[in-house]
């Protein structure tokens, strides 16, 4: 199958119940997050925000899953970043290279991970969705009221119908920016060829933009309101 590389990287299969009306996470309390870390590929600077690992109970993948420490993307991988180790910009809108770069499968989005690898000297990932979820909520991010998506987030209500440069919202407690809304974000679980996209876009109506916001896209799908953010572990660094 075409997504057949991608799954080789699954860390969840059985993701197709819909009740995530227990999620919780548990940080471990003996660990100290790393330090942010800031990296610099091809000119283009971008911020790498450290997670505190724990475990967390997503209750809609029947799973619990514990998480070594980890870096989240500060933002949404740009034009600007893909741009410079592509070559080209697939994206929809493209009025500024400081928006987030979408209309890219997940197919795509693996290849552009392989290249910045091979390019930086790092060990990238697309992130699981417990991953992802873990630091929407340990940004204090998730469960989200209708304030703090006003704060944090591009929805339907407020986006105009388009993307938005990032961090034009303020950022979650961890200091990541448009976890919620402006592009949804490929993860890497899932049942090949579907994959979850979390997050909601600028298309997303405001009493949807919640941690039950979760779809199952086939790998080869490309949207104006998809795109995807970068993760790195601590003790794969390549240099």
């Amino acid at each position: 199958m075409l997504c057949g590389a991608v799954a080789g990287v699954i860390l969840l299969k059985n993701v197709l119940n819909p009740d995530f009306e227990e999620t919780k996470i548990y940080p471990d309390k003996s660990r100290i997050a790393p330090h942010d870390t800031t990296i610099i590929v091809n000119g283009v600077e971008f911020k790498m925000i450290g997670v505190k690992g724990g475990r967390i109970d997503c209750k809609g993948l029947n799973k619990t899953v514990e998480l070594d420490d980890f870096y989240i993307g500060e933002t949404e991988v740009t034009q600007k970043l893909w741009s410079a180790i592509m070559g080209y910009n697939p994206s929809v809108n493209k009025t500024v290279d400081l928006l987030p770069v979408e209309n890219v499968d997940l197919i795509e989005c693996q290849a552009f991970v392989n290249k910045l690898d091979s390019v930086s000297g790092y060990n990238f990932y697309i992130p699981t969705y417990p991953q992802w979820l873990y630091a929407a909520y340990l940004g204090n991010l998730l469960p989200a009221d209708s304030n703090t998506l006003d704060l944090v987030a591009w929805y339907r209500e407020n986006a105009g119908n388009v993307t938005h440069n990032i961090k034009h919202k303020a950022p979650d407690n961890l200091g990541v920016y448009d976890m919620i809304g402006n592009v949804a974000e490929w993860t890497i679980s899932g049942s090949d060829p579907l994959f979850v996209v979390a997050g909601g876009s600028y298309d997303t109506e405001k009493d949807k933009c919640n941690d039950i916001n979760r779809e199952f896209d086939h790998c080869n799908i490309k949207r104006g309101d998809l795109g995807f953010r970068l993760v790195l572990y601590t003790d794969r660094l390549k240099k």
